[in-house]
């Protein structure tokens, strides 16, 4: 038997995750017990068109869209042109978490 005073309650759900969390009925989610309800719609498309030009500008950003973090939560997803970009693009724009994908150059071919 255990010395611990802490008994896992028959109820317990535990998952293999680094954060776990739990949505809620509002639509945002809780992350190791802190509350996050989701801004309203089109807070984050607002965010986008604030500082895309500022996000561009960095030298290796390749586009900037919508997307969602692992957990689902609302994210501005920047399209890196290699990995050494990733250093010099935040980590949260406006208040949203900002997730990037390595997509190599770009090359938009116009009609």
């Amino acid at each position: 038997m255990s010395n611990s005073k802490f008994v896992p309650a028959p109820y317990a759900v535990f998952e293999d995750a680094a954060m776990p969390y739990l949505p809620d009925e509002a639509g945002g989610y809780a992350v190791a017990g802190l509350a996050h309800v989701a801004p309203p719609p089109g807070r984050l498309e607002a965010a986008k068109r604030r500082n895309e030009r500022a996000l561009m500008a960095i030298d290796g950003v390749e586009g900037v869209s919508l997307g969602q973090t692992a957990i689902g939560g609302e994210a501005l997803v920047v399209y890196l042109r290699d990995a050494s970009v990733k250093r010099r693009v935040p980590s949260q724009v406006d208040g949203y978490p900002v997730e990037t994908s390595i997509t190599g150059q770009i090359d938009i071919q116009r009609c």
